[in-house]
């Protein structure tokens, strides 16, 4: 029977409404270089891929290809995009054979389907592999490759059975524990307590059943970070082999055999996969500070796999959304890092991976839709172009040390006790980089957002060295690269609106302006004449962009498509998404002008000074109408935005004056007259507590001047005048840079604390990371990547 075997399902357990329908195809990332008809993409990029598994040979007869859901890049507007280039990938014979390839594909109109003929060919797995798309181009987005295809064929093979099986269990035996360590067996596991760790193991299938980690060692260890579902086991030995149904999966197929032994703080696993010609023994060992696993990986012949973990470890953002820290390889599936790594839970802990040998991999990845992100031990495979696993014959070993590590930072004697435990906190949760991607985002299971590069560049450039491979400094280079090669995030990239194309630069004006402070700070710190010279022309372009958003010549920028005006509804030009900030942008601009400062000053010291040309000259053009553009004489301080009517809309911004006063966009004696103002409207308001962070605007916002999805709420909620350590870090700043020496440490100190007791982020949806002014939740995320960006303060007051 014909069908679109996309949509094939694969069996349901009996779990009813618990359960989601598997099915048999799923999407992938990769990396991968140029074709030769892509003489024009960079040099290694982020693709993704729809694969189709089947357990049995099937018969292709045709694919359809359509508009589906693009990148999205906006909270007002949903793009839909649409593939231009794309391959089709047959494994046929023991390899991948490219079946079909088309480039230079037109959009296909409202509701139609370009069709093309498979010519019946036969095959048990397919992958449709999208090089280029519409709007993206080079980088087509996972939204757009899970909804645009349709492969049309006949199932020539059923389904497999269901197989779950479980191992045996042999000895028993919790005596003889080390100091620091308690052990119990019950509920078909074992647990294992002590003062920073409690893991538990299952005993009839190989996986963690609890893992919680305390870095104080306080003991506080009953939240388990692990992503635990009714009937669904992600964690543990996975196989699936190419061209073939899986063997140990979460669900539905556990065809393993072995037995599971425990002696004392030891619980060791003997795993044969016979179809696959596989055995694992895996032996971990509790210790008070630390887990070691010594595993060990036997193939009597080399296998193909789609997926293939000698352990996985999935975990739930929603109660930390752990990211990992470590050096990509980019080279096959996206997420893989070189050992070591940084495996870090925020509020909970950091578990630094090392390895003995060079058999392991670590890789991470999120998958947001289902609230689960993972970190996964490959030992022994080579990693494919396609985006599978090659698993050789053979004998492969390694030893594993996950030990619990903290920040070493060098902090003068006189920082306060609260800053000091902020940044010991907080230092690796401020690194919210996702390896998958490629780029620090929101946090390690959300969008990347490279609105926020100044932010991260402020931090990266004044922490330490995270491992002896990889300085903070390398995960910004690595953001920066993919912004300037046409990667996509939130706030960035190609939109296409009413059949006409601009950037998302164009509107959120911010993203532009922060990237190219963060490119700056970045050159500043660590820059070299070798690597400008791989990205002269994507700066060139960038900063030629950025000189066409001045659209009235005065130095300042404007986005053409937000104009600020009352009563419109709009979204903004600036991080505060919601806030109808337009035409001209205080805050962008004070970014801006940093931007351009620091880019003067560096670009002719790495043989660059064609890209310096006329920077200092726009700088002090920009500044010297930045005042009259923005300072209102009715507050005294400055106004957030002025809009195209030419009007002023002022609420009493800390972070809008904060950013303008620290970027030197003033002369000290005003701005110090406007912070001392600012301060005195702070007690005048009753601003509460900065505790748990402050408020954007201290005076209520109208529902003229907010997006649409934000009228109708009261001051305190959420952007409007909501408690958030999001962009705290200006207001400190421009206190420290005004003088007012003793309101900073007072403010930086209560900051530091809310952060340091890890009242104000806490897993996706918790929505601590904004407070209404009587401490209630009012936010979204959980935890804003921005939150951390005064620790760059604090770094820059007490750091040595």
């Amino acid at each position: 029977m014909t069908m679109d075997l996309l949509q094939a399902a694969d069996h349901t357990p009996p779990m009813g409404d618990l359960f989601s329908h598997p099915r048999l195809s799923f999407c992938r990332a990769l990396w991968t270089a140029p074709l030769a008809d892509e003489a024009q993409a960079p040099a290694r990029r982020i693709i993704h891929a729809r694969v189709l598994q089947c357990h049995g040979p099937a018969r292709l007869q045709r694919l359809g290809v359509r508009p589906a859901q693009g990148y999205h890049k906006c909270g007002s507007y949903q793009d839909l995009d649409w593939v231009t280039s794309f391959r089709v990938l047959l494994w046929q014979e023991g390899r991948w054979r490219v079946h079909l390839q088309a480039s230079g594909l037109a959009s296909p109109a409202a509701g139609e389907v370009l069709w093309f003929d498979l010519g019946d060919a036969i095959s048990s797995a397919a992958i449709l592999e999208v090089r280029r798309c519409g709007i993206d181009n080079w980088w087509p987005s996972w939204n757009l490759v899970s909804g645009a295809f349709l492969l049309e064929g006949e199932m020539l093979t059923g389904l497999a059975p269901r197989q779950e099986r479980t191992l045996a269990t042999g000895e028993v035996v919790l005596a003889d524990l080390p100091p620091g360590v308690t052990a119990e067996r019950s509920d078909g596991e074992v647990r294992y307590r002590t003062r920073f760790l409690q893991v538990g193991f299952y005993l009839n299938r190989a996986g963690f059943s609890h893992l919680g980690i305390d870095e104080s060692g306080g003991g506080d260890t009953s939240h388990s970070i692990l992503f635990q579902h009714a009937g669904s086991f992600p964690q543990g030995v996975m196989l699936h082999p190419l061209a073939s149904r899986p063997l140990a999966a979460a669900t539905l197929r556990y065809e393993v055999q072995g037995l599971t032994r425990v002696q004392g703080n030891r619980v060791e696993y003997e795993l044969a996969l016979p179809e696959a010609g596989q055995q694992y023994r895996l032996c971990w060992e509790i210790e008070e500070d630390r887990l070691i696993l010594r595993a060990s990986r036997s193939a009597a012949r080399e296998i193909q796999a789609w997926y293939s973990s000698a352990w996985l470890m999935s975990l739930r953002p929603t109660v930390s959304p752990a990211h990992c820290l470590g050096k990509i390889t980019r080279a096959g599936e996206t997420g893989l890092v070189e050992l070591p790594a940084l495996l870090h839970a925020p509020r909970f802990g950091t578990l630094r991976i090392t390895a003995s040998n060079g058999h392991a991999l670590w890789r991470c990845d999120a998958f947001r839709p289902l609230d689960m992100t993972t970190g996964e031990l490959k030992l022994g495979e080579i990693p494919q172009p396609e985006g599978h696993y090659l698993l050789p014959a053979g004998k492969f070993e390694c030893e594993l040390h996950f030990a619990l590590a903290r920040p070493e930072l060098k902090l003068a004697e006189d920082t306060p006790i609260p800053v000091i435990a902020a940044l010991q906190k907080c230092a690796f949760t401020a690194l919210t980089y996702r390896p998958d991607t490629a780029t620090f985002s929101n946090n390690g299971a959300s969008m990347h957002c490279p609105i926020c590069m100044d932010n991260w560049s402020a931090l990266t450039t004044r922490l330490p060295g995270l491992l002896p491979h990889l300085h903070p400094v390398d995960l910004l280079r690595d953001s920066l690269e993919r912004w300037l090669d046409g990667g996509q995030g939130y706030t960035s990239g190609n939109m296409l609106q009413h059949g006409v194309f601009h950037e998302a630069e164009d509107e959120y004006l911010l993203t532009g302006a922060a990237c190219l402070l963060g490119l700056g700070e970045y050159l500043q710190h660590s820059g070299t004449a070798a690597w400008l010279r791989d990205y002269r022309e994507p700066i060139r372009q960038q900063l030629a962009k950025m000189r066409g958003r001045d659209l009235d010549g005065d130095g300042l920028i404007e986005s053409r498509f937000r104009t600020g005006v009352s009563g419109t509804g709009q979204w903004s030009t600036c991080w505060f998404d919601v806030i109808s900030f337009g035409w001209k942008d205080a805050f962008s601009n004070a970014i801006l002008y940093r931007a351009l400062t620091v880019l003067a000053g560096i670009l002719p010291k790495l043989e660059a000074d064609e890209l310096s040309a006329g920077l200092a000259d726009w700088a002090a053009e920009l500044r010297k109408n930045f005042r009259p553009a923005f300072y209102n004489p009715k507050t005294g301080w400055l106004a957030g935005w002025r809009c195209a009517e030419n009007k002023l809309h002022d609420y009493a911004f800390l972070f809008v004056n904060g950013a303008a006063v620290s970027c030197g966009l003033l002369e000290l004696d005003e701005a110090r007259g406007i912070m001392g103002r600012l301060w005195q409207e702070t007690k005048r308001v009753a601003m509460p507590d900065p505790l748990l962070g402050l408020p954007g605007n201290l005076w209520h916002i109208p529902d003229a001047d907010l997006a649409d999805i934000m009228q109708g709420y009261p001051l305190g909620y959420y952007q409007n005048g909501g408690r958030t350590m999001a962009q705290a870090r200006h207001f400190v700043n421009a206190l420290y840079w005004v003088g007012m020496k003793a309101e900073a440490d007072e403010l930086l100190t209560r900051l530091c604390e809310g952060l340091a007791r890890g009242l104000v982020f806490g897993g996706n949806k918790s929505g601590v990371d904004w407070r209404f002014w009587d401490d209630r939740p009012c936010g979204y995320e959980g935890l804003l990547t921005d939150q951390f960006g005064v620790l760059a303060s604090a770094l820059e007051r007490f750091g040595i």
